[in-house]
This record gives C-alpha cells, structure tokens and sequence, in this order.
C-alpha cells in the first residue's frame, strides 16, 4: 500500500473509530432496573466496516444523525438487593485455580465447538454450572452459544441447572439449523427463550435459584454486559445466584471489555480469569484453548482490520492476485471453500438471479471462508452447488465480499475468488505489482 493511501485508510479508519456509536437500550423492567444502576457514558467505536456494509459482527446496522450518544453501561446497585458477600464489591477476592477448575474449563471449551461456525460473527462460547457440596462437586448444567440471535452458553446451561430443560446442550443444539431433534423440543425451548427474552424473564427463569448455594460458572468468553438480540448473560447469572465465575479469555469487543467481569464482581460474585501469566501449566493451556476459540472473532472486531479493501484496488492488483491463485491453483496450494449441496437450491433456482441475490448464505460456510482470508489473504469459493452460470457466481461473490468486506478479484465459471488484508499483512501488493511492472520493462 502507497504512503498517501495508507494515510488515507489510517485517517478514515480514526475517523470511524470515533464517530461509530452503538447505543445500547436497557430495558426498564423492574427486574433489571433493581439490578443495575445506569450510568451514561459515551463510547466511541465498534467494527471500522460498518460504514461499508449493513452487516455487522453484533446485529444490524443503525443510522443516526447525531455522532455522539450516550451508552447505558449496566451497573450492579448493591443498596437494591441483598448481598451475597459482605466485603466492598471491588475487593471481590480471586481464588487460584485447581485441576478441577482447569477440567470443567476443558469441558467447556469442547461444548463451545459444537457451536463454532455457526455462531458466525458471533464468537463460539460454552459454559459449565458445577454445584460444590462438602465432599463433592458435581455438573448442574451446560450449554453453548448455538448460533447468532439466539441467547449464549450461561443461558442455556442455567436453564438445566434451574430445572427448565432436562439437557442444556440438547437444548441448545435443538435449535441449530443442523439440529435432528425432535419438534417437541425445539418448541419447548424456543417458548423458554421467548421468556427469557421478555421483561422480567430472566427473573422469572432463574431468579434466586442458587442463592443458597455454592455454584461456579465455567465460561469461555466473558459474559456479556449489554443488551443486544438478548438481554446480558452476566445480569443472568447474578439473578440466579451464582457465586463464582471462572472466565477463560478477557472479551475485547469494545461493548464488553471488562465490564461483564466488574459487574460481576460489584455484585460481590468472585471471578477469576484465565491467564498466560499463570504458574499453572493446566491453566495455561486451558487459556489458550478458550484464546484459540475467539481468535478470528476478535480480528473481526479490531480496530486495525480493513477498513473498505476496494479503496485501494486497481487493475494491476488484481492481474496480480489471479496470477498467484493461478500458480498455487497448479501447485495445489490454493485456499478453497465450497458451498456444501445444498437442498433448498433447485436445479432453477441456481439459474435464478432474482433467488441468487436472497439465498441465505450459510453462517459455517462464511466463518470457513473469514479464516482463510485470516490465513492466506486470498481464498477460492467453489459455488457449482448453488450457481449454474458465472453471473451467479458474480452475484454470490460480491454478496460474500460484501459480508466479510472482501474484495472479488475474479470469477471463473463456478468459482469467485476473494482478497482481503490479515492481520498483520501477508502480500504486499505494490510491491509486487512495482516488480512486475519492472520485469515487464
């Protein structure tokens, strides 16, 4: 990239840093307002491609006219509920952690893969409730984030353990479009996650269930603070009663940064959270487990990802990424991704532009495609099982590109080839396209 270019994208993307405001609504039932006092701060910052793209890691875009809003951070009011621990809040004590920590924290992160890929762009999460008694432990729940929309891992493992679902996990994977459960089920849980979703609900669900008792969270991510699709996992596992919260990697998107973890520990829970710097080789890798689980969702949300990669497109760029995917095309090194069959694509709806521009492009297939991109800067779609013509392929393409701001370099027949910068960069363009120019001299 040229100086005055990348001064140019610098400058734009400072720009959006500090003009994009997600406000977020709390609700005003007597459940959360008892819980939470607000407190209006301004936050400037999310995903540096929303101005370029009406999707977003977190849900929906929002137009304002104003640049500046004002955001409801979630605090825990300690003079409006009874307290679990009698020390001052921000002195919540950080118990170290045993094997048994490190090993419901394993199971955890095996849970959050069932859902990996098709949370996309939300980041895959599991979570383990374990009851501690005086001679034993044993597990009260589990669940994993099952998919974008629907309420994450603490929801679904606090609706096993409060006895509203006998499987947290069947729960959850009944309402994944893979799901082979019976409709019985997903009817069951759809109904408890309507609930959930209401004012009140989380009170009515979980409220108390554990206060009398001694229960730890194993999460992989930290909860959530705010209120999106669902209102805030923390706020959830406070309501219920839980009294220790193990969380494996720190959320850096910038609507929870902390702020799940000190709403936590305001309301006397104590949290502690995994580390490299830990003397304990268990947890250590444990960390880096839960790491590994979030580690494309939290290049999506940096600030420094790309910020709209046709600004600085030309043809010469593009002469270029063919000639590379034609080489590693013979070497057989070339990224691939292809859109699985596909039973809702007819034999006519392939040829169908109008179907083409509406197909829901599946979640797993775009977090396949967003890790390659990661990986390798340029990756390679293999569309024949939803295109017949290379003008569908065109229209999948851009559409893809557009999602994971993504820049189509070229279509061939069924095939879209997609460029996009990692992090940190991998081809230098300009200087190839400087060599090439040279060697053509």
């Amino acid at each position: 990239m040229s100086s005055a270019a990348l001064f140019s994208a610098r400058k734009f993307r400072s720009m959006l840093f500090y003009r994009i405001v997600i406000p977020t609504i709390v609700s005003s039932s007597a459940v959360v307002s008892a819980y939470t006092n607000l407190h209006h701060t301004q936050i400037r910052s999310l995903h540096p491609s929303a101005a370029h793209s009406n999707v977003l890691p977190f849900g929906p875009r929002r137009r304002h006219s104003s640049n500046e809003y004002p955001r409801q951070i979630l605090r825990y009011d300690r003079s409006l509920t009874k307290s679990r621990n009698s020390a001052n809040s921000n002195d919540a004590t950080t118990t170290s952690l045993t094997t048994s920590d490190v090993q419901h924290m394993k199971l955890a992160v095996r849970l959050a893969r069932i859902g990996y890929g098709n949370t996309f762009p939300n980041p895959a999460v599991g979570c383990v409730l374990v009851s501690h008694g005086d001679d034993s432990s044993s597990i009260i729940g589990s669940g994993f984030h099952p998919k974008a929309g629907m309420p994450h891992a603490e929801v679904f493992a606090l609706l096993e353990a409060c006895g509203h679902v006998d499987d947290g996990v069947e729960a959850a994977r009944s309402v994944m479009e893979v799901s082979n459960n019976s409709e019985n089920m997903t009817k069951q849980v759809v109904d408890l996650l309507s609930v959930y979703k209401s004012p009140d609900g989380a009170s009515e669900l979980f409220k108390d269930h554990f206060a009398d008792s001694n229960v730890t969270a194993y999460v992989t991510l930290e909860p959530c603070c705010h209120v999106g699709q669902t209102p805030p996992c923390a706020l959830s596992l406070v309501v219920a009663g839980i009294n220790r919260v193990v969380v494996g990697f720190r959320d850096p998107n910038p609507r929870v940064d902390g702020g799940g973890i000190q709403l936590l520990k305001d309301a006397g829970i104590d949290v502690h959270v995994m580390g490299a710097s830990s003397n304990s080789e268990e947890e250590v890798e444990s960390a880096q487990e839960c790491t590994k689980l979030v580690e494309y969702f939290v290049k999506r949300i940096s600030p420094d990802s790309p910020v709209n990669v046709y600004d600085d497109m030309n043809g010469k760029k593009r002469m270029v990424l063919r000639a590379i995917a034609g080489r590693q095309k013979t070497a057989g090194t070339m990224p691939e991704v292809e859109w699985a069959h596909d039973k809702r694509v007819s034999q006519e709806d392939s040829k169908d532009m109008q179907f083409l521009q509406q197909v829901d492009i599946d979640s797993r297939f775009l977090e396949k495609i967003d890790e390659k991109l990661w990986q390798h800067e340029v990756v390679l779609l293999r569309l024949k099982n939803v295109v017949s013509k290379k003008k569908g392929a065109k229209i999948i393409g851009e559409r893809v590109g557009e999602i994971l701001n993504a820049h189509l370099a070229q279509v061939l027949g069924h095939t879209a080839l997609l460029y996009r910068p990692a992090l940190p960069s991998i081809l230098d363009l300009d200087e190839m396209v400087r060599i090439e120019s040279e060697e053509s001299e």
